[in-house]
């Protein structure tokens, strides 16, 4: 079968057109007696929404600095390398809200010096841009984006993007662009677009992760119970490498629901299948499914827990694919007033695919990621903080010189104006 592979300015205009279009002709048909609809449910970009107004003063600056120790710099299973490290980084927040419209925009800068020479840059990058917005046009007609930018040195565990170990410095990026519309009291649909990116500096690692990924959804969603939707879903899936042979296009058929057992504990839930048609590496076809449960313990208290099973793009060059299990628990827990804590524990499995040419053998492997992190945070007055955090990252692999163990700890001080 012979697949043609379209250029990414054709699908950035062709997407963006058609989202124009959509919510152009849906805004002309809507009925000021209709239910509005709840945003998206795709827990990987989910735009984070509030309610009703916010605090009087939408503006927040904070900076912070801390002092700790990495126990293994390089993240490396030969002779690790420890070192003191400084750490500096501002955040600048902005939220406004109203009956209609809800905003929360942060942008954030960061500098972590190691004292100790390393294999690599003695020095560690974190920057970053992330925007929500939603607007309720009308009663049937609603738009959300979500944007997320960041320029990074240290791995992600959180999103599953990337190499997961120290490698330089990288560009990534999530958006998720929607329209929903309520067509009768029981039935709504939400259209979307969301754009990926990842880039390294290292052109050795860029040769192989470099990449666009473009997905367009289409969510059919029936209210059965006033607390209960069933949604059918369709996703098309275009992966873009810049360099390596893995292009690819995937179709997701999806069933699943959303339901809220009160206003603090919601559930969303999807499973399918996947198709997938490598460029290069003939076709494959997977189960997918992914999950996600919100609960707010208290006014201060949050707790969240992200799953997805799937195929995925391998980090490692020559395999042509993986499966991955991915589940990430996060946990914002305030003590007292003053006291407040989070803890994250993210936790990955991967099974790579072995490829094999006449020219090429590169064995099949399977690999676990772990990642815990705990941040403490006392606020001494309304300006100043103090912080204190451990975090522990375990990798193991059926490759040995892939494993890696890994500890850090710091204090620090924060002001918040």
């Amino acid at each position: 079968m012979t697949k043609i592979f379209p250029s990414v300015r054709t699908h950035l205009f062709v997407s963006a057109l058609a989202l124009v279009v959509l919510a152009g002709s849906l805004q002309g048909q809507e009925n000021p007696d209709a239910e509005p609809i709840a945003g998206t449910s795709d827990p990987a970009v989910q735009p984070v929404l509030g309610t009703g107004n916010f605090a009087r003063s939408p503006f927040r600056v904070s900076v912070s600095v801390r002092e700790g120790y990495d126990d293994n710099v390089n993240t490396t299973s030969i002779n690790p390398t420890g070192s003191f490290f400084t750490d500096g980084r501002v955040d600048f927040d902005y939220k406004f809200g109203n009956a209609r419209t809800q905003l929360a925009l942060r942008a954030f800068g960061g500098l972590t010096y190691y004292y100790t020479n390393t294999l690599g840059q003695d020095y560690d990058i974190t920057s970053g841009f992330s925007l929500t917005v939603s607007h309720q046009a009308t009663p049937r007609l609603g738009l959300a984006a979500s944007v997320y930018l960041a320029y990074q040195s240290q791995p992600d565990f959180n999103s599953g993007f990337g190499i997961n170990r120290r490698s330089g410095n990288y560009f990534y990026t999530a958006n998720k662009f929607s329209v929903s519309y309520q067509w009768a009291p029981k039935f709504s649909t939400v259209t979307s677009y969301t754009l990926g990116a990842l880039y390294y500096d290292d052109s050795s690692i860029a040769l192989y992760e470099d990449r666009l990924i473009h997905t367009f959804g289409n969510e059919f969603r029936f209210l059965v119970l006033p607390t209960t939707s069933l949604v059918a879903e369709y996703r098309y899936q275009i992966i873009d490498f810049d360099t390596d042979p893995r292009d690819s296009v995937s179709h997701f058929f999806l069933g699943g629901l959303d339901h809220s057992f009160n206003p603090r504990f919601n559930i969303s839930v999807r499973g399918g299948v996947e198709f997938r048609e490598f460029e290069d590496f003939g076709e494959r076809t997977s189960p997918y499914a992914e999950a996600t449960l919100n609960y707010a313990l208290s006014e201060r208290s949050t707790l969240s827990w992200n799953n997805r099973y799937g195929l995925d793009q391998p980090d490692v060059p020559g395999a042509a694919s993986r499966h991955s299990f991915r589940t990430g628990l996060r946990l914002n827990y305030a003590f007292t007033p003053r006291f407040s804590s989070i803890v994250s524990i993210y936790y990955q499995h991967d099974d790579n695919e072995g490829l094999i040419t006449p020219t090429t053998f590169f064995p099949s492997f399977t690999e676990d990621s772990l990642d815990l992190t705990i941040g403490l945070r006392y606020e001494i007055n309304r300006t100043f903080a103090a912080l204190a955090g451990y975090s522990h990252t375990e990798i193991f692999s059926d490759i040995p010189l892939r494993e890696y163990s890994r500890n850090r700890y710091y204090l620090g001080l924060s002001a918040t104006f």
